[in-house]
């Protein structure tokens, strides 16, 4: 119930998805990450839900829109509009362009002070706080991968998409003919992205003690080395 008012299922899943997107921005700038683009927000959700089973969290979707610029979710953007309007994330280099279903933009997405406040408080939960313990990691991940031998505080902005797109379900999904790119064919399928972080879970761990930041950070730094190949 939110006040007088049923929550229904649709209802509560917009919540999640809201909670996961704001959560990802989050992490994003916590890792300090450059600032998060459209393409690089959709393709970060593609590789959370690929992996999130590794932390025991349900990923939000299966499967994802196939789309020239890589995967897209709706729903995500949708929540893009939200948490732009509600001040809670503020967007810059913003550009409209049409599309047959509903408004799509391009642009840059910071959080807002609001945001992080917002960000603290969905964290009080239990599921709330591993929740955003798995996108942190998977963004320090990110930003570990890619950090330019120079500096640690400089990433290589233009490789990162390219890193990602790496990920072993997305190539997986990509070498169907389906219009989607399938995450998971059945829901709790182990996909070739939890297959991978098992490897390396059991190889580490056979040599010295890790936990599951170390086998996520692992995983990104052999998706980086496989771009530079690809």
């Amino acid at each position: 119930m939110i006040g007088d008012k049923p929550l229904f299922k649709k209802d509560y899943e917009k919540l999640q998805f809201l909670r996961w997107v704001l959560f990802l921005i989050t992490a994003a700038e916590a890792a300090g990450l450059p600032g998060m683009s459209r393409s690089r927000l959709h393709a970060l959700l593609f590789v959370s839900f690929a992996s999130s089973r590794f932390y025991g969290l349900r990923p939000l979707r299966q499967r994802a829109q196939r789309t020239p610029h890589g995967p897209y979710y709706r729903a995500a953007h949708l929540t893009l509009g939200h948490l732009v309007f509600s001040g809670l994330v503020e967007v810059s280099e913003f550009k409209a362009h049409p599309s047959p279903k509903d408004l799509q933009f391009e642009g840059t997405f910071k959080l807002t002070k609001d945001g992080l406040m917002m960000s603290r408080l969905l964290r009080q939960t239990g599921t709330g706080e591993r929740m955003y313990k798995f996108l942190l990691d998977l963004c320090l991940g990110t930003a570990r991968a890619m950090a330019t031998h120079d500096s640690e505080a400089e990433f290589d902005d233009e490789n990162t998409d390219q890193m990602l797109a790496q990920d072993l379900t997305f190539r997986a999904a990509l070498a169907r003919s389906n219009k989607s790119l399938i995450i998971e064919e059945q829901v709790g399928d182990v996909t070739p992205t939890l297959k991978g972080l098992n490897s390396i879970d059991a190889y580490m761990r056979e040599r010295s003690f890790v936990n599951s930041k170390d086998v996520l950070a692992a995983y990104q730094t052999l998706l980086r080395d496989r771009s530079k190949v690809a």
